[in-house]
């Protein structure tokens, strides 16, 4: 690369600025230039900055920051060629390399490599890909839906101009309301180059991972993109490509929406309509924009996705043979009971505005079940018989703990040259108490392991009853999932399945070099007690034992008063965003600054 004379550099600098008035423009010259190094891979979206390039934006100022987000420098990575098919597994693969026919044809049948990449077309903008598709023998139908972290902000607050985290989730399938064989994240504004495509392998019974990702030539200013295959559901569970690349935010290797139920704080939908006043005015011309369907359709299509894929691995794991069921990769099935294998986002249906509410500053009520304890297993799933108290928070109340703890969202991933945020909005999430609660996949794979009858209600009962009031981020209930590692195989004769006794006869062996438990002080036990107290039960028993000890916790929220009831449930939602924004993995999915709302409350 020729040598830049430093001081002729600065002088053009300065007469850029001059003429063009704008300081951003200097500083995507001089990191272009900084980055012009022998072949230079990365991805040209990034998974925490895809509604933007935060690296060239221009409300993003530091230098020092700008370069975390420059390309790296692999020079011993060989150059790229064009309109082939390359693999890069994170985990595995240091350098792009490129797939031999043979393992294209093997590992590669969903319909966006048969259709589209293996016919010669590789598009490189979601303009080019949308045409493709529309273009190809594929015969499926188009949809397109729209979020972003700020797309509730007002204009009073931030510029429509300004960033919003705003993008598209484009999906294709034989139907644009129940399925989706092809599906695409892309930045929306701009015709965008960043994109992550997921397909569905229907003979493989798995979903491809795609992403376009960008080589940087020798030259200034030269680089060629390619389409690489990231990885496959069945990656999401090993090492080690678990919890990276791709499989950072898809946990479990399938398609996902964190808002998975009404009212879908973030997504333009029935509840929420994103008004085309406060996005910038490009992505209003857009055709994606243009004709968008609602969350309310989306949540279909993924659960139908997700369920697609969980029922097919279970199948391929419960295989009869001679009256006998056997059962593998049981540890696996064990952790959506033990842990939380990825997390969902739920909220009261109730804006957290008065302003916004109808009529307007109704009261807040409906805050999620699923934030006491896990209702869906416990009380919808098992049956259980107890009742959650109705909490209801007065307006104003309400209005006044937000403001006394100074609740805001916080645009903190661009900020001013100043490095203070680039925007502030006093308050909480658009929809009130937003936080944190089980995954609709760990919901749908107990279901299914006790409709197969690979799980008793009274094992699953006894498993949740461990730390039952944290139904999330469970650090002692989760280290009952060393005892299922034990368990990898089982078998079902008779209608009865091995697995319950076999993982409790391995908790029962560590309980017994513990210290004695008070069984008037539950909470204080050890997980393997917790276990035990409810598992060794007798089998007319246990229910009403549980149902119990459930009521007795929530009666106890009908001892406080109202304004007492407010700051205990406030203070355990900051307590459980805070566990989403730094427990392993699951982290991962706090993508933007904009998604929850900063307080004084923060420990």
């Amino acid at each position: 690369m020729p040598k830049v004379d430093l001081a002729k550099l600065g002088i053009f600098a300065v007469l850029l600025v001059f003429l063009l008035g704008s300081s951003w423009v200097l500083a995507d010259i001089l990191q272009n230039q900084a980055i012009a190094a022998p072949y230079v891979q990365f991805s040209t979206g990034n998974f925490q900055w895809r509604s933007y390039r935060k690296a060239t934006h221009p409300k993003f100022g530091s230098s020092a920051d700008r370069e975390i987000f420059s390309a790296v420098s692999v020079p011993n990575c060989t150059a790229v060629i064009p309109d082939q098919i390359y693999r890069f597994v994170e985990g595995i693969d240091s350098c792009l390399q490129p797939m031999t026919d043979d393992e294209i044809e093997q590992m590669l049948k969903d319909p966006f490599a048969t259709g589209i990449l293996s016919k010669g077309t590789f598009p490189e903008n979601v303009d080019a890909l949308a045409a493709a598709i529309a273009d190809s023998q594929l015969n499926l139908e188009s949809a397109n839906y729209f979020l972003g972290e700020g797309s509730q902000i007002p204009t009073t607050i931030a510029s429509r101009e300004e960033p919003r985290n705003l993008r598209y989730v484009l999906t294709w399938g034989t139907s644009r309301t129940s399925n989706a064989d092809i599906l695409v994240s892309t930045a929306a504004g701009g015709n965008s180059s960043f994109l992550q495509v997921i397909a569905w392998d229907a003979q493989a019974k798995k979903y491809n991972f795609y992403e376009l990702r960008e080589q940087v030539g020798e030259q200034l200013g030269t680089s060629t993109k390619v389409w690489t295959w990231a990885g496959d559901s069945g990656m999401a569970r090993a090492q080690p490509t678990m919890g990276v690349g791709c499989f950072d935010c898809h946990h479990n290797g399938v398609v996902i929406m964190k808002e998975l139920a009404p009212p879908w704080n973030n997504w333009h939908s029935q509840r929420g309509p994103i008004s085309p006043l406060v996005v910038p005015l490009r992505v209003t011309q857009e055709i994606f924009f243009n004709n968008l369907q609602g969350a309310e359709v989306l949540e279909q299509v993924i659960l139908g996705g997700f369920m697609k894929y969980h029922k097919n691995w279970l199948r391929d794991r419960y295989k009869k043979q001679a009256g006998v069921i056997n059962l593998t990769d049981v540890n696996q099935m064990l952790r959506h009971l033990t842990t939380n294998t990825t997390i969902n986002l739920a909220s009261t249906n109730i804006e957290s505005n008065g302003a916004k509410t109808s009529p307007a500053n109704r009261a807040v009520d409906g805050i999620p079940n699923d934030f006491f304890l896990w209702n869906s297993a416990l009380k919808t799933s098992l049956g259980l018989n107890y009742n959650i108290p109705l909490i209801t928070f007065e307006r104003q109340e309400y209005d006044n703990y937000l403001n006394t703890h100074h609740f805001q969202l916080v645009q903190s991933d661009f900020t001013k040259p100043d490095d203070s945020p680039l925007y502030e909005q006093d308050g909480s999430t658009y929809f009130s108490f937003f936080v944190p609660v089980p995954a609709a996949e760990d919901l749908y794979m107990l279901k299914q392991m006790r409709s197969a009858k690979i799980l008793t209600d009274k094992f699953i009962a006894a498993v949740l009853m461990v730390d039952f009031k944290n139904p999330v981020f469970s650090e002692k209930r989760s280290s009952l999932q060393q005892y299922a590692e034990q368990v990898t195989t089982g078998t079902i004769i008779n209608g009865i399945s091995s697995v319950p006794n076999d993982f409790a006869e391995k908790v029962r062996v560590a309980a017994a070099n513990q210290p004695p438990c008070d069984p008037t002080n539950f909470d204080q036990c050890t997980a393997e007690q917790e276990f035990l107290q409810t598992w060794e039960l007798p089998d007319n028993q246990w229910k009403s034992f549980v149902q119990e000890q459930i009521q007795a916790y929530l009666d106890e929220l009908n001892t406080l008063s109202p304004r007492e009831q407010l700051a205990q449930l406030m203070e355990s939602s900051v307590k459980r965003r805070e566990q989403f924004q730094s427990w392993p993995t699951i982290s991962n999915l706090n993508e933007f600054s904009l998604l929850l709302p900063q307080s004084d409350l923060s420990h």
